[in-house]
């Protein structure tokens, strides 16, 4: 199987995917649950209380679960016990409440997705990761009005990579072989084999599900080098995150300095690089517990 895909990747695509065909009208497409979509109207809604919210969001038991173990988590660092929706709405505010919601859920929403080729752990390692270093790098620059967007924006970066596994996993496969073994990009790859980008899927996607400009964006430019527009603060963040996923701390200056010399326009966010070792440092630290938090880590219980 693994020697006729390789073989695949040395072809070019026949006939490649469109979106109209993955995404357009009439296509059976993963749905943000009701759940989230009730609780964030009533996150919207002012007249709505922290009581109705909490008993909205506790109809789903496995939902208030993540959403109680992420709040008490290390990640946010607060000095009491948090044993209500309730109270972490009053405590946290209703941003953050909105954006842990969606992290919260989103496991879920491709649970039928799992492949033997693919490591969806790896997956949800690598998108957490450059969640937190994005939220992080955020705290630290004028240029972010809400950080814990950031999380979100860096937790669906490569959402369109889920779907594209989930319709075309022998194609996405190949593509991974023809970036390998080719030394191209992984976009260029993924045009060549399926037809369609991560990127362009993804943003796709998230204009389906109606999630705010800002969260498209990111997903659709987080491998542009180049960054213009309304949220050209925000997408820049999240490439620059996404690059500095890929390594693991402790950074001293000079690897930080070696490693951003690699990144091109690293410093149109005004970040130092001590800022940047922190945020990288940070994310390494944190991101088992969150995966946890969010039901993200598969327990691999050895025979012996």
């Amino acid at each position: 199987m693994l020697k006729d895909t390789m073989h695949n990747a040395e072809q070019k695509l026949d006939q490649p995917v469109t979106l109209e065909q993955l995404i357009g009208k009439g296509q059976d497409l993963p749905s943000l649950p009701e759940i989230y979509l009730r609780v964030s109207e009533q996150l919207e809604n002012e007249n709505s209380s922290v009581q109705q919210i909490g008993d909205t969001v506790q109809n789903d038991p496995a939902i208030t679960t993540r959403v109680l173990k992420m709040v008490n988590s290390a990640f946010y660092g607060l000095p009491n016990q948090v044993s209500s929706i309730a109270q972490a709405v009053s405590l946290l505010g209703r941003e953050r409440l909105k954006h842990i919601l969606i992290g919260s859920v989103l496991r879920g929403v491709f649970s039928g997705s799992d492949n033997p080729a693919f490591s969806m752990q790896v997956f949800w390692q690598h998108s957490i990761k450059t969640a937190i270093i994005a939220r992080q790098l955020a705290q630290q620059t004028r240029q972010i009005d809400e950080p814990e967007a950031m999380f979100t924006a860096g937790l669906l970066h490569d959402i369109g990579k889920l779907l594209l596994i989930n319709r075309f996993p022998e194609r996405m496969l190949a593509a991974e072989e023809y970036m390998i073994h080719k030394r191209v990009d992984i976009l260029s790859a993924e045009l060549r084999q399926v037809g369609l980008s991560h990127t362009a899927v993804g943003e796709a996607l998230m204009q389906h599900w109606g999630l705010p400009q800002m969260l498209v964006d990111c997903a659709g430019m987080h491998h542009e080098t180049v960054h213009d527009g309304p949220h050209r603060h925000a997408t820049h963040l999240i490439y620059l995150a996404n690059c500095l996923s890929q390594y693991v701390p402790p950074l001293d200056h000079d690897e930080t300095q070696t490693i951003l010399d690699d990144i091109e326009n690293w410093d149109m966010g005004a970040l130092s690089l001590d800022q940047i070792a922190s945020a990288c440092q940070h994310a390494d630290d944190m991101v088992f517990e969150v995966m946890e938090s969010l039901g993200m880590v598969t327990l691999e219980i050895s025979a012996d």
